[in-house]
């Protein structure tokens, strides 16, 4: 039984994330490495002042 095994690459930059397979000339997916939502969201009032 003789497979192919492809050795697989992942880059976690600071800011984009690239994964794909060793030999290959460009990557297979690229995405943002910053992922999601804050947990709070600072407001500005009328009297410029931040709230959270």
């Amino acid at each position: 039984m003789d497979e192919d095994v492809a050795a697989l690459v992942v880059d976690n930059g600071s800011g984009m994330c690239k994964a794909g397979f060793a030999g290959d000339d460009a990557p297979r997916a690229v995405f943002p490495s910053i992922v999601g939502r804050p947990r709070h969201q600072k407001e500005m009032t009328k009297d410029g002042t931040t709230t959270l």
